[in-house]
């Protein structure tokens, strides 16, 4: 975490990534949080909660209490939408067709999505332009191998006696032994080609489903297009998940 702006974080690193704003309660940050922490992007994804402290009375009055939600804006590479998405549509998130627009300029080209309590208004008012203001940016590291070194306990000395003759004996103290580091090493098992292919179909069928499409409309998407004839070729039985996905 450090303070900067979105789009300075960002400078260099927007090819192939799309911007998108999660809206939800306040007090439901602590569990969104802890689940984006176990999502298994492929890339970084930068991002910065949206505090506006000024203009606070225009979003009233569009109809949304600004004291009571958060806002995360985040930076996410295309092919990672599906994977972060998908916990969350599942537990009824929906894209929201909500206008964003800072300092009273022309609505800006951003996805919405909204927690199901959270209030979406039509049209969102912001003081600022949300990528150019200052507070604090987060970056989202993807999962990878993991090295754990334990450290070793301290061995108690072991005194040794040793006979010098048969009336005397002295006492000697041992070294203190140090008992090697161990390191453990935890990878990440591959994934067959397959099951990684199904999981992305998966991921595809949820976010248009989300953006209020039926079956046929979902299968006649040129993103899922290109994902299913990848799938195909895979052996993957895409028209069954499809179907059992609508049922």
């Amino acid at each position: 975490m450090k303070r900067g702006t979105l789009k300075g974080i960002t400078v260099g690193s927007n090819d192939g990534r799309t911007h998108v704003l999660l809206l939800m309660p306040r007090a439901h940050r602590p569990d969104y949080e802890s689940k984006i922490d176990m999502i298994a992007h492929t890339e970084t994804v930068y991002s910065t909660y949206l505090r506006p402290r000024e203009g606070k009375e225009a979003i009233r009055d569009s109809g949304m209490e600004p004291d009571d939600h958060s806002f995360h804006l985040i930076n996410i590479a295309t092919r990672d939408l599906g994977v972060w998405m998908q916990n969350l549509i599942q537990q009824g998130w929906n894209r929201c067709e909500m206008e964003v627009i800072p300092n009273n300029d022309t609505a800006m080209d951003i996805m919405c999505f909204g927690h199901p309590s959270s209030t979406v208004v039509e049209r969102l008012p912001l003081p600022w332009n949300p990528f150019d203001v200052e507070g604090r940016c987060y970056n989202h590291i993807p999962d990878g191998t993991t090295i754990i070194e334990d450290a070793p306990d301290d061995l108690d000395s072991d005194k040794v006696s040793e006979d010098i003759s048969s009336t005397d004996s002295e006492i000697v103290e041992a070294e203190p032994v140090e008992a090697p580091a161990e390191i453990t090493k935890v990878v990440v098992a591959e994934v067959p080609a397959s099951e990684l292919l199904e999981e992305e179909v998966r991921r595809t069928i949820d976010l248009l489903r989300a953006d209020g499409m039926d079956m046929m409309q979902v299968m006649e998407h040129p993103k899922f297009a290109e994902v299913s004839e990848r799938a195909g070729a895979a052996n993957v039985d895409v028209w069954t998940m499809v179907v059992s996905t609508f049922q």
